[in-house]
């Protein structure tokens, strides 16, 4: 016989074939998707706790004084400097450090954010800081940064 084309059952084995091809290829283009998709969040947490350490840093070897309170989710920080001219301790409103809609927790000097005090003040030219901040993604809270640092500045008396 003179055949010509293909058969019915070489059509499906063909098609089988491309359709694993294809399942393989897929399931590796989605796995890779979402891990980009997870290291991309976990980066923009690492900056994110970049950031409040660099303004806490700041703000810790700029003021005389200054107080930190988590409020309504975000980390505040009111600042206070002794006036030279009058004696007074100058303090500035509190300000929020954190700028995203992120979970923040963590202690200061052994303390949990949530147990620290607002009229806690603390007084860099008198002692060093040892500050924890974790920074949650609040939709995978498992997806978190945790940053162990200490605000140091040269102690006076």
């Amino acid at each position: 016989m003179n055949e010509k084309g293909i058969t019915l059952v070489e059509l499906v084995a063909a098609l089988a074939l491309v359709s694993v091809i294809a399942i393989a290829a897929w399931s590796t283009l989605t796995i890779g998707m979402k891990h980009g998709a997870a290291e991309t969040s976990k980066t923009m947490l690492q900056q994110d706790a970049n950031i409040i350490i660099t303004k806490l840093s700041a703000e810790h070897r700029r003021n005389d004084y200054y107080y930190l309170r988590l409020m309504g989710g975000n980390l505040e920080i009111s600042t206070c400097n002794d006036n030279d001219l009058t004696g007074v301790v100058d303090c500035e409103p509190f300000t929020r450090l954190t700028d995203n809609s992120y979970l923040y927790s963590g202690s200061i000097n052994g303390t949990d954010f949530s147990s620290w005090s607002s009229t806690s003040m603390i007084e860099p030219k008198k002692q060093h800081v040892n500050f924890i901040l974790k920074v949650a993604d609040p939709i995978k809270t498992a997806r978190s940064v945790e940053l162990k640092t200490s605000l140091t500045r040269i102690i006076t008396n």
